[in-house]
């Protein structure tokens, strides 16, 4: 009887010491923040000759880059932000896409929340800048593309005008058969006038849409804490269990 309470008393001894070194460990244990940012990528393409802004992998490696990292430090002039981006000294700045979508999720950790939610404040707008950028580019290659267009519509529009009213004053019977010639010269002309028309307004419409409809932040950035152990509770029942364990480990060395 007298060493079964004994034991027993172990047993407690074990689970509070347990439990008092959990507690401890949860409240030392070092807590990081991470910021989160979901992102949508925009990218240009078009079916006449197409183009693409950026596509994701292309994303993904240019958070890789030097420079845009650089970039990203001189957005913001707050300290530890260049060790956050740091590869060499940090794995603090990580990006996922979303498979069958154009999105990412930037996941930023850093010592405090203010500057976790900084630095990933910069990173999108350095991102959302350099897309700005590269648009500023394609825009200029679209534009010429569509001038170009316009340019050979008006040459197919004077040239089917032109035909249609040679063939209306053209009253001789002997010109009938060159006539049926220039008829299907003019429905050929009609038809790649057509086509050029749409592939113009194809192209309008992708500007406005890229204009209108750029790479963008979709959630406001969200901060959260990170932690080693998340539940207090269940380290808690970790460390009682723990400790009763390692008590029962003693009692029968003991016998």
């Amino acid at each position: 009887m007298f060493n079964l309470q004994h034991s027993t008393k172990i047993y407690l001894a074990g689970a509070v010491l347990g439990l008092l070194s959990s507690l401890l460990l949860y409240a030392i244990q070092p807590v990081r923040w991470e910021a989160q940012a979901l992102v949508l990528v925009r990218m240009a393409q078009v079916s006449y000759e197409v183009e693409t802004i950026d596509a994701i992998p292309i994303v993904m490696e240019r958070f890789k880059s030097p420079s845009f990292r650089l970039a990203v430090t001189k957005r913001t002039k707050m300290d530890g932000v260049a060790d956050i981006v740091n590869e060499d000294k940090c794995n603090c700045l990580s990006i996922k896409p979303i498979k069958n979508s154009g999105a990412l999720i930037i996941s930023v950790v850093g010592r405090t929340p203010e500057l976790a939610k900084a630095t990933a404040d910069a990173v999108v707008d350095e991102l959302k800048f350099k897309h700005s950028e590269m648009f500023g580019y394609y825009n200029d290659r679209v534009e010429y593309k569509i001038l170009n267009l316009e340019r050979e519509i008006e040459s197919l529009s004077a040239g089917i005008s032109l035909l249609t009213v040679s063939m209306k004053t053209n009253q001789n019977k002997a010109v009938q058969t060159e006539d049926v010639s220039k008829v299907v010269l003019i429905m050929n002309m009609q038809a790649d006038l057509e086509r050029k028309k749409e592939q113009a307004a194809e192209l309008r419409d992708r500007i406005s849409n890229f204009n209108s409809r750029g790479t963008q932040l979709l959630e406001p950035v969200f901060v959260k804490d990170k932690r080693l152990f998340l539940s207090l509770w269940r380290i808690c029942l970790f460390g009682a269990l723990l400790g009763v364990f390692f008590s029962v480990l003693w009692v029968r060395w003991k016998r």
